[in-house]
């Protein structure tokens, strides 16, 4: 099954719509990377769990992230990249929003790998909207953006991630991380 591309940039309103899409979730998907690392001792503290289980919170969704990126890209090339890069935004959002509700570390660890397939899909296809949305120094432009708000999102969320601890627990990173990705 093929999925229908434009061959032709749509109009400038349209294309900065995307831009800003993608750009809010490319800020919010390093909080995700960073969030729970900071909160390992308060998630830990509540939820209990072993040692191998909290290593578990980390890399359950760095590894379906970083294996699923590639797929993902096939899936928005095959399925059309904004249908990738909202259904993939729209799981993201929904267990980022699950993790908040984890009653034990084993539904937390669980939720993470579901987040990190989801996260996947969204990067996949937006980068891939991007690609097709901007041309030439456009794109060159549009994947800066891009970069520069995965970058703010990686330099501060481990700041940011420690006053939503410190202000109202650890729930309240995935609260961030759901605004983000709903912009």
């Amino acid at each position: 099954m093929t999925a229908t591309h434009k061959s032709k940039p749509t109009g400038i309103a349209e294309r900065i719509f995307v831009l800003i899409a993608v750009c809010s979730a490319a800020a919010a998907m390093p909080l995700t990377f960073t969030g729970p690392a900071v909160a390992l001792p308060a998630i830990s503290a509540e939820l209990g769990g072993s040692p191998i289980a909290h290593n578990w919170v980390t890399n359950a969704f760095m590894l379906t992230f970083g294996s699923t990126l590639m797929a993902a890209g096939a899936l928005a090339d095959s399925y059309g990249r904004k249908r990738i890069f909202l259904c993939g935004l729209a799981a993201f959002i929904l267990f980022s929003g699950g993790l908040a509700f984890s009653p034990d570390i084993v539904w937390f660890d669980g939720l993470r790998a579901l987040q990190g397939f989801g996260s996947a899909a969204a990067f996949s296809g937006g980068m891939a909207s991007l690609a097709q949305e901007f041309d030439g120094k456009e794109r060159m432009r549009a994947f800066s953006l891009v970069g520069a708000s995965f970058g703010i999102g990686l330099a501060f969320g481990p700041m940011a991630s420690g006053m939503m601890i410190e202000a109202f627990g650890w729930r309240a990173i995935f609260a961030l991380v759901v605004g983000l990705a709903i912009i």
